[in-house]
């Protein structure tokens, strides 16, 4: 298609698709970014080729050196998830706007070594930035194919840009300080957190490569990203769990047999959890909270299966269509764990069309700890409640950042046990 001044290609079918993740002529982003006339400094998530790269790889050494796949980093989320669910004893209205403080939590380790109390000033701004920036952002709107436009319609009030502009200035603001303080600490040859990775790499080059501002807008990108996904996958889960009442029996079955009533969850207990996960699968297939992949641009002609791509076309993902098309999923459009479940249900099978988290070199760096967060929330949530509803849910969806839950619905938590210890 052409869209705005751009080639436009989006692809719709899995061995297209797999064809495209394999594509290194297909790595590049736009190239002034999303969002041109408000972030004039890339992040990570926007950069493309050797700036890109590098980035990247000080991203993923720092989640396996000192984030994912700790046992500290496990624990620590535990613990987060053992606060919001006290909390919930007390209230449980308004669950994504609850949820989000607590998810955030768990990003705010990573990134600044620290969580925040619930009503902290800060945290209380910032959570409020991630959920404006969530809601007025459109990846595939019309500013991304008339970038020129961005800056008049800044100065006229339009197209929530203020919104979004503002929201930036806060969190910029925010961060500015927390990596003031992390360079003003205590040299200490431990790297507790990512500013920390970001700092002692920056120290250590001779080029410019590595900036205070693209610091700042990496930290903002990662905070957003991983606290917006995960809230919004969690709270669709929950809606299925109350609407398919018998799937949430089925899951605290297995809570109950696997886990007990006095132990908090382990992430290995998924291994002994097989439609557990499968529901996870399912909420993550038919919601598609990411239904389109941030977008990518051709840095070289190149070809989709039997398709010219010219240099410097947009090209889209569709992952919406891949996770409904029939011809890999029966009956695409009813949700259906047990479409993951193999060797009489004891097993659980994810295809390798299920791209929750995209695929190939640009996948999302953080998809093992949304893993470990979806998994140890809803069990958490179901070891200590039961949810329901008396009155008909809405599965309407607000398409911004993400595929969000349009309207909020009233929900029940009902307390599973009198005299739980966990």
């Amino acid at each position: 298609m052409k869209l705005g001044q751009y080639d436009t290609f989006v692809v719709c079918d899995w061995d297209n698709l797999k064809d495209a993740f394999a594509n290194d002529a297909l790595l590049a982003r736009p190239a002034k970014g999303f969002i041109s006339g408000i972030e004039e400094t890339l992040s990570v998530i926007a950069m493309s080729g050797d700036v890109w790269r590098e980035h990247r790889r000080l991203s993923l050494n720092f989640l396996r050196n000192v984030g994912l796949g700790k046992r500290e980093m496990e624990t620590l989320i535990s613990e987060e998830i053992h606060q919001f669910l006290s909390s919930l004893e007390d209230d449980a209205n308004d669950l994504p706007q609850r949820l989000m403080p607590s998810v955030s939590n768990n990003i705010a380790a990573l990134l600044f070594g620290r969580i925040f109390y619930y009503d902290d000033p800060d945290k209380i701004m910032i959570d409020q930035g991630v959920q404006r920036f969530s809601e007025s952002f459109q990846l595939t709107g019309i500013l991304s194919f008339f970038p020129w436009l961005i800056k008049p319609l800044i100065a006229l009030g339009k197209a929530n840009l203020k919104v979004i502009s503002k929201t930036h200035q806060r969190m910029h603001a925010f961060i500015s300080k927390e990596v003031l303080a992390h360079k003003n600490k205590v040299k200490s040859t431990e790297i507790e957190d990512y500013i920390d990775e970001y700092l002692n790499a920056q120290s250590k080059r001779k080029d410019n490569l590595f900036k205070d501002m693209t610091l700042r807008r990496n930290v903002v990108g990662f905070f957003v990203a991983g606290s917006e996904t995960v809230t919004s996958t969690l709270t669709w889960a929950i809606m299925y769990l109350v609407q398919y009442p018998q799937y949430q029996e089925k899951i605290r079955s297995e809570i109950q047999e696997v886990i007990g009533t006095e132990k908090r969850p382990d992430f290995s207990d998924r291994l002994r959890m097989p439609f557990t996960q499968a529901f996870l699968y399912e909420v993550q297939r038919i919601e598609s909270v990411v239904a389109f992949n941030l977008i990518r641009r051709a840095s070289q002609d190149t070809k989709i299966g039997p398709y010219n791509v010219p240099k410097d076309s947009l090209v889209f993902f569709n992952f919406w269509s891949v996770h409904h098309d029939p011809k890999l999923w029966p009956n695409p459009d009813k949700f259906n764990p047990n479409r993951f479940l193999a060797e009489n249900s004891t097993k659980v099978v994810k295809p390798p069309y299920l791209v929750p988290f995209s695929a190939g070199k640009r996948a999302c760096p953080g998809e093992g700890l949304a893993n470990v967060e979806l998994f140890l929330y809803t069990v958490g949530i179901l070891q200590r409640f039961k949810i329901k509803s008396d009155k008909p849910l809405s599965f309407d969806a607000h398409f911004g950042l993400t595929r969000r839950l349009k309207y909020k619905p009233d929900l029940i938590f009902e307390k599973y046990l009198s005299n739980n210890s966990i």
